[in-house]
């Protein structure tokens, strides 16, 4: 059972961060998009650079805090 639970606990995390990915984009990179141009290609454009730009970091921030999360699930 051990493999199973690391396997829902990293969903979860990865789960978590998508959706607050989600969220600031949506609430802070869609208006000053917006607000810039109204060409909706280049706001979709900028809010799908944003949210990679996010999952990168945090993927370098689940890395380097790779310990302290899996003390979590023990």
């Amino acid at each position: 059972m051990r493999a199973l639970d690391d396997i829902l606990f990293g969903f979860l995390i990865f789960f978590a961060i998508e959706r607050l990915v989600r969220l600031t984009s949506n609430a802070f990179i869609e208006p000053w998009a917006k607000a810039r141009t109204t060409d909706e290609n280049v706001v979709e454009n900028w809010k799908l650079s944003a949210e990679f730009l996010f999952l990168v970091a945090a993927c370098f921030a689940v890395y380097f805090f790779r310990k302290p999360l899996a003390r979590l699930v023990t």
